[in-house]
């Protein structure tokens, strides 16, 4: 898997809109993407929003060189090609005080594209010309009720409709992640999300708190089989299964705007779960990344114009993996079998940060003006485990086999200083 992090983004604005061009590379993953976007205030009570994006994607989920003496090896799997369009029309309208509509559509367009050779039927695809297309209607609508000046009430419905897609392996010892497009063997993942949201001020909004639901009905998920061995000389979507999702949840949030003294904290209690009829006969089971509790708690205190100082705090669930039951012996090579999928977890994240920043002149006119900012990541040198490394021993002397498991944590306490500075011009 290739993995890489670059991202330019060029922008160009003109009358009434905006045109961005750009180019990103991350995990495998090589995009070229042009976007323009219009927005027209036919009033001050009604807001019309419409653009059009373009995007080539390059991906190449799994590759691998290597050499042993005169000897390498090299995986000949072609990169997948793929073109994206898309058209958006979004319409804010507000009818009173108290009644307010967002409503849109967008309309897209996903085409894989040659160099490729099918796997169905075999037919070679020169490069640009179109071997699979998909299209994807995608409506959205959001009401917006205020019962009073501090109150309100929220509800939208929306359909997505994703063309490229993450997929881990949960029986991995590293967590490995693999983007993969869609093609005429992976279908598009759609989906329709459910969401109600109360949202309330007090103290001449000094506080500002909120309760949100939602629920999330998914298709066309991906996974690995159960019989899944990670081998570099096959492509990775022959191994995938498809099946159902859904997630669902609410987040509860609350936060003092004003004061010396303010922050936020925000909690959410979650599940997101998929089912496949390939994997343990259709039992719903928690994904990867699925993370039941989620709190983070922020904190700024500003007690002169010099000083500032922050904490953050944030805990979660730990992430789920697939643990190792027991192992057998293939030829006298040790084979693991596994539980149930993603039935096991690890220890849950937490870590607190400070940060203290001085500005030496904050209402400074000099063209220059800079800033000192000392901080601590993980004050109490929390060990988060970032992954499990499970370690087979035989020895075929004595007759006895062992496997143990061992959590390998990373980032420890990281105390740093930086300086920032601007030129401030009129």
């Amino acid at each position: 898997m290739n993995v890489s992090a670059i991202y330019n983004d060029y922008k160009f604005q003109f009358n009434g809109g905006q045109a961005d061009f750009v180019f990103k590379v991350f995990s495998g993953v090589k995009d070229w993407n042009l976007k323009i976007d219009f927005e027209n205030y036919t009033n001050t009570k009604h807001t019309l929003k419409y653009g059009i994006n373009y995007t080539y994607h390059t991906l190449t989920p799994n590759t691998a060189s290597a050499s042993n003496g005169e000897v390498d090896f090299n995986t000949t799997f072609r990169p997948k090609y793929a073109n994206e369009t898309a058209v958006y029309f979004l319409d804010d309208m507000k009818f009173n005080e108290k009644w307010s509509l967002n409503s849109g559509l967008r309309l897209s367009l996903f085409q894989q594209v040659g160099p490729y050779t099918s796997k169905i039927t075999g037919e070679e695809f020169g490069t640009f010309r179109n071997a699979k297309t998909y299209t994807g209607i995608e409506p959205r609508l959001n009401i917006n009720y205020k019962a009073s000046h501090n109150f309100s009430i929220k509800s939208g419905i929306s359909v997505t409709t994703q063309y490229l897609h993450l997929v881990s392996n949960s029986s991995s010892t590293l967590p490995a992640d693999v983007w993969v497009p869609s093609t005429e063997v992976v279908k598009p993942q759609r989906g329709i999300q459910y969401a109600l949201g109360f949202f309330k001020n007090l103290k001449e909004d000094t506080y500002e708190t909120s309760v949100e639901l939602y629920y999330k009905n998914l298709k066309n998920q991906i996974d690995y089989a159960d019989n899944y061995v990670n081998d570099i000389s096959k492509e990775v979507e022959d191994a995938f299964v498809f099946g159902k999702g859904r997630a669902y949840g609410a987040e509860f949030f609350l936060k003092k705007a004003k004061g010396k003294l303010n922050g936020w904290i925000g909690y959410t209690l979650s599940r997101t779960e998929r089912s496949f009829p390939e994997i343990e006969k259709g039992r719903w089971y928690p994904t990867v990344y699925n993370r039941t509790h989620d709190l983070s708690i922020v904190v700024n205190y500003k007690p002169r114009k010099k000083w500032d100082f922050g904490a953050i705090f944030v805990y979660g669930s730990g992430r789920l993996f697939t643990p190792v039951r027991g192992f057998f012996f293939v030829e006298q090579s040790v084979n693991l079998f596994y539980g149930p999928r993603n039935s096991a977890s690890l220890d849950a994240y937490h870590r607190l940060d400070l940060s203290a920043t001085y500005t030496p002149h904050p209402n400074s006119t000099k063209k220059y003006s800079g800033s000192w900012t000392f901080s601590v990541y993980n004050v109490y040198n929390r060990k988060n485990p970032f992954f499990v490394n499970f370690d087979t021993k035989t020895d075929f002397q004595t007759g006895t086999n062992t496997i143990t498991g061992s959590k390998i944590t990373i980032f420890p306490i990281i105390p740093s200083i930086t300086y920032n500075f601007k030129w401030n011009q009129k």
